[in-house]
């Protein structure tokens, strides 16, 4: 048989580690750094370098954790084959509902919402096109669906490719920050956000660490991929490892950006692209936000279709769950995780509204709506992950 199994199940051997490294990454550095970074260095009280430079160890530590377990186990149900190899089945079942339930949330209740609302101000900005939030919903999940049916390499090359191009404008904005001429207004370089002594009021330290975490949740997304990867025992604690370093660089290099950088004019990335580069890159940076959201999503579906798939050939789901395409792909998870998208955003329909018709402008308060959603969403999500993490490190003490 070829190195590329295709006999029942998942197709094996097909990824390597950069495709691995391109799963975990679904963790969304560009639209975390972007979005979450200036409420990062509001909860810090403008500290945010210092804590994500200290957020970074902690999660290294665990991130070595989770690869030693990779090193023995590569199955396709991440942390549920590593609790139920240490702890036993019923903390694994209630770590693997407690995980899916969180990633299914978060790529998709939450994904779904927030690429909803950024396709449609983009669309309405840069093409004149106003459609109501919920139909481009639709839109960012009906896309998650095809690519994570027609095959996991085609998956993790758009992955790869979207990251990519969602990193450059931001990485050319830090050198225009750093080595340029400085705005008035600006602090310019300074290593005041990397020092804990600097701390405004009103913020803190703690908080600015509890919101670092869950800005890297979702760092171990790759163990998902064990039964699909070349060699896995090498290849995922290698990405997990890997792909923390990668996002740290990048959060201290977001969150160096605005501390130096931000006017009260300026005050985020898109105007200070406007103000540092030209119009291109400010609406590069918009438009990388939205293919990161879309990056995010991906990934977060693609593992969780795997989990419902790990789930249901042990019997914990309904067999029917296990079901893959000819792709080899599992369509019965994809099209679970499809299906309760859809429903969370009906949800917060029900909550909040439609928002707006087609041809109306944009309303904030449509928006706030929507994304008091997607913040819902995200929240317990990172909890809930945050929850199964002690598990995990609880089962590595255990071993």
């Amino acid at each position: 048989m070829s190195a590329t199994e295709t006999t029942g199940g998942l197709a094996k051997g097909q990824l390597t580690t950069l495709d691995c490294i391109a799963q975990s990454l679904a963790v969304g550095p560009v639209f975390s750094g972007a979005l979450l970074g200036g409420i990062l260095a509001m909860l810090s009280g403008g500290v945010g370098s210092f804590v994500l430079v200290i957020t970074a160890i902690g999660i290294f530590a665990l991130g070595r954790v989770i690869s030693e377990f990779a090193k023995r186990y590569s199955g396709s149900g991440t942390v549920y084959e590593f609790i139920a190899r240490s702890l036993g089945k019923r903390p694994a079942v209630f770590a693997a509902g407690s995980y899916h339930a969180a990633v299914i949330a978060l790529g998709g209740g939450g994904i779904g919402i927030v690429g909803g609302l950024l396709l449609r101000d983009f669309l309405g900005a840069h093409a004149g096109v106003h459609w109501a939030w919920w139909v481009c919903s639709l839109i960012v999940i009906a896309f998650l669906f095809l690519v994570n049916t027609v095959g996991v390499k085609v998956s993790m090359k758009a992955q790869m490719s979207l990251i990519v191009l969602s990193a450059v404008p931001f990485i050319v904005l830090f050198f225009r920050v750093v080595f340029g001429s400085s705005i008035e207004g600006a602090a310019g370089n300074s290593w005041s956000s990397f020092n804990p002594n600097n701390v405004a009021e009103g913020g803190s330290v703690f908080k600015g660490i509890i919101f670092a975490i869950l800005m890297f949740v979702g760092f171990e997304l790759s163990a998902a991929l064990g039964e699909e990867t070349k060699d896995p025992k090498k290849s995922i604690p290698r990405a997990v490892v890997s792909t923390i370093v990668i996002i740290a660089v990048f959060y201290v290099i977001t969150q160096y950006t605005l501390a130096a950088g931000s006017t009260p004019d300026l005050f985020d990335f898109a105007p200070m692209a406007e103000g540092y580069l030209n119009h291109f890159f400010a609406v590069w940076i918009e438009l990388a936000i939205l293919l990161d959201v879309l990056a995010v999503g991906i990934g977060f579906q693609l593992a969780a279709a795997r989990g419902v798939y790990s789930l249901a050939r042990d019997t914990v789901l309904p067999k029917a769950l296990a079901a893959t395409n000819k792709r080899q792909q599992p369509i019965g998870g994809v099209i679970t995780v499809t299906v309760i998208s859809v429903l969370l955003m009906l949800l917060v329909i029900v909550k909040h509204g439609t928002g707006l018709v087609p041809e109306a402008p944009v309303d904030i308060f449509a928006f706030q709506n929507a994304f008091y959603g997607f913040l819902a969403f995200s929240t317990i999500g990172g909890m809930l992950i945050c929850m199964v993490y002690l598990l995990v490190c609880l089962g590595a003490l255990k071993l």
